[in-house]
């Protein structure tokens, strides 16, 4: 990994360290083009001083044009050096459910944003991931783990932790996911992040759904297949390392469900824009009528998914 993959993922962002230097280059060039040009006009005013004109005027042009060579640098290099050589546009979508309810993930909150994350990876409080712009560590900068960080969030094998809102916090969205149950969840859930905002933090363990049952942080993907127009679902060992599909639309961009509840080897959870064209869901989701030319996803079930189905009736 290279000095500026590793800078960037210190920094958990991106576009951190491009931005930051990029800001830096125009403010202290601005203020030496201000004290150059107020140097200027007394020299105009004293014929004594028009020797000075000419290396004036050189320093001058130089405070403008070397910001500009430097910017434009940075940004070429970091294209080169990127997994994804450019600018890109992707998606995945995603929903957090916790103890049989859909959790709302928090809204954006930052004066004049539309947005919760950063510029480059972040949430429209659409329930969809965004990653727009350079991708230099794929693995890192298009993964679950980072989404979580710079949303405000964790995630690992062994908890979880959710922004949401002052007030509500379950999603009032109605489509073919119903909520298992209307339990309160558990008051000792209730947290807060480094700025005092609003979080639920759950960790794996006996009753951490209010029940006796043991309950931990699982991942559900969701992939399409575009040669056959169907899709497989897959429990993901490590949810913090899953990695976004390079696909600006879903489908055929992935769904992800993260759910903290009972173990289970799949989940009956699906993203709206699945189920909208899933042949068997679509009218639950929202289709007011079956429609073929719609409604023409299949979910592909394997045979050691069937094998567990038997087994846990």
């Amino acid at each position: 990994m290279t000095f500026v993959q590793l800078a960037a993922k210190a920094s958990g962002n991106i576009e951190g360290s491009i931005n930051s230097f990029s800001i830096r280059t125009v403010l202290i060039s601005s203020i030496i083009l201000v004290v150059l040009l107020f140097v200027s006009s007394r020299i105009i005013k004293n014929k004594k001083l028009w020797g000075f004109k000419k290396p004036l005027f050189i320093m001058i042009a130089l405070t403008i044009v070397l910001p500009s060579l430097l910017m434009t640098g940075s940004t070429i290099y970091l294209n080169t050096i990127s997994d994804s050589k450019g600018p890109v546009h992707w998606h995945t979508d995603i929903e957090f459910w916790a103890c049989g309810q859909e959790i709302e993930l928090r809204d954006p909150y930052a004066f004049l944003s539309n947005k919760v994350g950063t510029s480059t990876y972040h949430e429209h409080d659409d329930k969809r991931i965004h990653l727009e712009g350079v991708v230099v560590d794929k693995e890192y900068d298009a993964s679950l783990e980072h989404f979580m960080e710079v949303i405000g969030g964790s995630i690992d094998q062994t908890s979880i932790t959710i922004p949401v809102n002052e007030s509500q916090i379950i999603e009032d969205d109605i489509d073919g996911d119903e909520p298992s149950n209307t339990n309160e969840l558990p008051a000792e859930v209730n947290g807060a992040d480094s700025d005092g905002r609003r979080t639920l933090m759950f960790k794996n363990g006996i009753g951490a759904c209010g029940g006796q049952g043991y309950a931990e942080v699982q991942a559900f993907l969701f992939r399409f297949s575009k040669e056959n127009d169907t899709y497989t679902q897959t429990k993901l060992d490590e949810p913090a390392l899953y990695t976004m599909r390079d696909e600006s639309t879903v489908p055929p961009g992935d769904c992800l469900i993260v759910e903290f509840d009972a173990v289970k080897s799949q989940t009956d959870r699906l993203c709206q824009q699945y189920g909208l064209r899933d042949s068997e869901r679509c009218v639950e989701f929202g289709v007011s009528e079956f429609n073929p030319k719609l409604c023409n996803l299949k979910e592909v079930i394997t045979e050691q998914q069937t094998t567990e189905q038997k087994e846990s009736r």
